[in-house]
């Protein structure tokens, strides 16, 4: 179920390949073996303006959500497996990170949850 949101240059991502980039750091959450290989969504934000250091240096940065219940130690292997990902595809970039954090499950609402809360078929 994890949601993955990867912010970079548009330059970065057309250099490396959109759906290289997608699909390395979705390789890299499917082979946590924490989720579902269907669970796992990514997206890919590009930017052409921004300012990284003292110019337009490259970088990559992930916002990572899933929903709670992980452990501290599961999320932080979880950003350094991706990571690690990021530093094998991108070994000239810096500036590599990902924060995972987790959604209470008690505030999460997603189509099937509600379809079953109206007593409709999910």
């Amino acid at each position: 179920m994890p949601h993955c949101t990867i912010d970079c240059p548009t330059t970065l991502a057309q250099r490396v390949g959109e759906q290289t980039l997608l699909s390395t750091v979705h390789d890299a959450i499917d082979a946590s073996g924490l989720f579902q290989p269907g669970e796992i969504k990514a997206r890919l934000n590009t930017f052409s303006h921004y300012r990284c250091g003292a110019g337009q240096d490259d970088f990559v940065h992930i916002a990572l959500h899933v929903l709670g219940g992980r452990t501290e130690q599961q999320c932080r292997s979880l950003g350094m497996a991706v990571v690690a990902a990021l530093v094998a595809l991108l070994p000239e970039v810096k500036a590599l990170s990902v924060d995972a954090q987790q959604m209470p499950r008690e505030t999460f609402v997603n189509r099937r949850q509600y379809l079953e809360h109206q007593g409709l078929n999910a």
